[in-house]
């Protein structure tokens, strides 16, 4: 992280402590030698050349910033996972590798795929793949057949949930619906709606 611009600069702070990912800050005309990503203001990434990105540039959600710092990190390498556990309450799990981007639950089939939609739009990544549970099989053709119109480049697969119940699932800090959600995005499905093989270049 390098910046004169003291605004940016404590955003920059800010958001890279909650989303938890390790960073230096390093004063205008440092040795920067070492580092595989600068994260900077508009008005300086040119100094940078393609390892730089402008924080005015990133989303302001958490999970999406995340997956964005990530991918430019990668080089767009690496898949994204998703995980649906739909039912009355819908958990959502994302992932870009193994790295995990957001755990979220919701009440609305609606507001699940627009937040899905987010992560598709927004992360750079050579493969989007979204994993339905079919443990509620109303809900789940539902979400599936959003998921169709908000994230047509995505591969969708539905996915046994068998395992992945609430009872099942123990993870720190994350609820029932959440931690199933995890389970699901990394159990391979049958593919119901294949998207591109890659999504942004």
């Amino acid at each position: 992280m390098v910046t004169s611009e003291a605004r940016i600069y404590y955003a920059i702070v800010s958001k890279m402590m909650k989303i938890g990912l390790p960073f230096t800050s390093a004063i205008p005309g440092a040795d920067r030698g070492d580092c595989t990503l600068i994260i900077t203001s508009a008005g300086e990434v040119g100094q940078f050349g393609g390892r730089a990105l402008a924080f005015e540039d990133l989303d302001e959600n958490p999970g999406v910033f995340k997956g964005q710092v990530l991918s430019k990190v990668h080089r767009n390498n690496d898949v994204v996972l998703v995980g649906v556990d739909p039912g009355t309450r819908i958990g959502l799990a994302v992932f870009y590798g193994e790295t995990s981007l957001e755990y979220s639950t919701f009440s609305s089939v609606a507001g699940l795929t627009r937040r899905v939609g987010a992560f598709v739009r927004g992360v750079p990544t050579k493969r989007f793949v979204i994993r339905v549970g079919n443990g509620s099989p109303s809900v789940a053709i539902r979400v599936v057949e959003s998921l169709k119109l908000e994230a047509k480049d995505a591969t969708i697969e539905m996915v046994d949930e068998s395992g992945t119940s609430v009872r099942r699932v123990r993870m720190k800090g994350i609820q029932g619906d959440e931690g199933a959600a995890a389970k699901i995005a990394f159990r391979k499905g049958v593919v119901v709606h294949s998207g591109s093989s890659r999504i942004h270049v």
